[in-house]
């Protein structure tokens, strides 16, 4: 049993196994309003979308309502959520990140140092 998941990703060469149904790119902005609009349109709560990827409920709404002051201000960790919402909607992983990472790069740089 254990060993069909450990299958299944080592089959994967590009480790971008994403569901087939969601909605693909045409070279659109990737706001946290597109993102949220793909959650909905796969039928999927915040909620579900939390207990699937372990990121809290906070954090993904943060994400979807794009205010980047109650987000993490690293960016690996910002750059890690978007790509795992993007994985479990099913979307471009690398598109998401290259549309949704700059502008909250603009805002950080914009910012006062947090700590």
């Amino acid at each position: 049993m254990a060993k069909k998941k450990k299958d299944a990703p080592e089959q994967a060469s590009d480790g971008d196994d994403a569901p087939a149904p969601a909605p693909k790119t045409g070279g659109e902005d990737f706001t946290g309003a597109r993102l949220k609009a793909a959650r909905e349109k796969a039928g999927l709560t915040v909620a579900e979308i939390s207990e699937r990827t372990k990121i809290s409920k906070a954090v993904l709404a943060a994400l979807e309502d794009e205010r980047y002051e109650d987000m993490p201000n690293a960016r690996v960790y910002v750059r890690g959520f978007v790509r795992c919402v993007a994985r479990e909607l099913g979307l471009d992983l690398d598109a998401v990140t290259r549309s949704y990472l700059p502008r909250w790069e603009r805002w950080i740089a914009e910012q006062p140092e947090r700590y």
